[in-house]
């Protein structure tokens, strides 16, 4: 019997690693398509090309795939590429991020330090407003991302929209500037609003799981992919304490004026 197979764009990292590791345990046959080669071993085939290489990238898909998930999309002439591949290819799922929603005033965690955070409805819903697309911002491009995708696709098109992307293999730890203060020996570690923010985060195992939710789904869609706690940044902040044997008291910053400032 042919196994389902898997094309993995920016497939040595993290997310592509957590679900290459996920679709193996149900026997897919995968292909990892990156620069570099894979940090751990596997049941996969690893192919090396630059997906700014249109050529290489066509050549690396030659056969077509069940699934291609792309978790290296950054701005719509990527959503493009995916376009031009889907001719062979069963189902298309790309990562983007839940950056691309905005609140009632239409901002998003990339202005942030210009106009303020946005102010979220909890939870936020598939449906929550986003910004327009555009090549302006991270979130922007993100959206265009989207919208390319899920308006002109032929085929069946998943977008994944995780918050604070965590698990192993990861290159650009978002814990490293806690981390770093406990291996200096700080004892007094400051963090804004008190450390009463919500930092909601996604496990690279969350992505897998709503990869292989969405393969059962007969309808393009846009998820939203997070945990299920919403932990504070002081919880994030004991949590890594408790996890390193280190200790050091979270000094609270106060809400106004931002950025804070001691």
């Amino acid at each position: 019997m042919a196994h389902s197979t898997a094309f993995i764009i920016g497939g040595t990292g993290q997310i592509g690693l957590a679900v290459a590791q996920r679709l193996a345990r149900d026997r897919w046959q995968i292909r990892l398509v990156s620069r570099s080669p894979a940090p751990i071993p596997g049941p996969w085939q690893q192919v090396a090309a630059d997906r700014e290489d249109r050529a290489a990238l066509h050549e690396a898909a030659a056969g077509g795939a069940d699934l291609l998930l792309d978790c290296v999309a950054f701005d719509v002439r990527h959503a493009d590429q995916l376009l031009g591949l889907q001719a062979s290819v069963g189902h298309i799922a790309v990562i983007s991020s839940a950056s691309v929603y905005c609140d009632a005033q239409g901002r998003t965690l990339d202005e942030a330090s210009e106009r303020g955070f946005p102010n979220y409805p909890v939870p936020i819903r598939e449906d929550h407003r986003t910004v327009e697309p555009g090549p302006q911002t991270y979130s922007t491009r993100k959206a265009a991302i989207e919208r390319r995708l899920l308006d002109t696709a032929s085929t069946k098109v998943t977008v994944l929209r995780p918050c604070a992307i965590h698990g192993p293999c990861s290159k650009h730890a978002s814990e490293w500037w806690f981390v770093k203060r406990l291996l200096d020996g700080r004892k007094r570690i400051p963090l804004a609003y008190g450390g009463r923010s919500r930092f909601q985060t996604t496990s690279t195992k969350a992505i897998a799981e709503a990869v292989i939710f969405a393969l059962s789904s007969s309808r393009s869609q846009a998820l939203n992919v997070v945990d299920a706690d919403a932990p504070t940044v002081a919880e994030i902040g004991r949590a890594i304490m408790g996890a390193m044997g280190r200790h050091a008291e979270l000094l609270g910053l106060p809400d106004a004026p931002y950025p804070p400032v001691l």
